[in-house]
């Protein structure tokens, strides 16, 4: 029987199985070991236990779930109880394609609009000397980039109705959090607005363009991009005006890159 025993690195090589994920296994009563050491507590297996090994990884690969592959291996499993595990899985796989093609369509989107949009912001951008601003408007803290759209969002919810042009701010000069803020130049009768103060910039880039709010992220990647090609980068205040006819003009100061 010796001559038959693999260790558990002999059967993670054979398999492709992490000794780790064997044990996991083990500890879920899918694999014992033939014999287990008393005193170092080393596992052999038998190599007929390869097969066994194999159809566990096949049947994770499959999708289903460590209790159920232990029903599935069960040498008394009914049909029925087959077939209710078979048609389940069924239709995780179903809804999980479902759910992959919708997020194909979001993903083309998304692809489509930087491609369409690539040629245009390239020609439309220009390096020029940038206004200070003066809005009146609201403002609130985030601590990542991925939480800037619901802020602008809550900030839109709250600021006075307006139909003038929207400015947005953002800073991120601090390194803890990034200040977002959005206001209009002309001061409404509401008290909640502040005034909110930019400097000039000596030099800085600007592109207008005609372009749906979720693509505003992808364009600024685009604008980082032809600026590195000159040398430049962008820093400091980052404005977007988003005009009453849907246009987005997007500014912020540069300098040489280093």
């Amino acid at each position: 029987m010796g001559v038959d025993m693999l260790s558990i690195g002999e059967i993670a090589h054979s398999t492709g199985v992490s000794r780790r994920m064997l044990r996991h296994w083990e500890g879920e009563g899918l694999l014992t070991p033939a014999t287990t050491d008393p005193v170092t507590g080393y596992r052999r297996y038998q190599d007929s236990q390869l097969g066994r090994v194999r159809a566990i990884a096949e049947l994770r690969a499959l999708g289903f779930g460590l209790a159920e592959i232990g029903q599935l291996l069960d040498p008394h499993l009914e049909q029925s109880t087959l077939e209710v595990l078979l048609t389940h899985q069924v239709d995780t796989l179903q809804r999980q394609i479902t759910e992959a093609s919708t997020r194909l369509v979001h993903v083309q989107h998304r692809l489509d609009i930087i491609q369409s949009k690539s040629m245009e912001i390239i020609m439309n951008l220009s390096i020029t000397a940038l206004p200070s601003l003066n809005i009146w408007g609201l403002s609130t803290t985030v601590l990542d980039e991925t939480e800037i759209g619901h802020a602008v969002k809550q900030l839109h919810r709250d600021l006075p109705h307006t139909d003038e042009e929207i400015v947005l701010l953002y800073d991120g000069t601090d390194d803890d959090q990034i200040t977002v803020s959005a206001g209009i130049t002309t001061r409404p009768e509401s008290e909640a607005v502040s005034r909110i103060v930019v400097p000039e910039a000596s030099e800085g880039v600007t592109v207008t363009f005609d372009g749906p709010p979720e693509s505003i992220g992808d364009a600024w990647v685009l604008i980082d991009a032809e600026l590195e090609k000159r040398h430049l980068t962008s820093f400091g205040i980052y404005r977007q005006v988003n005009s009453v006819t849907g246009h987005v003009t997007l500014q912020a100061p540069v300098r040489e890159r280093h």
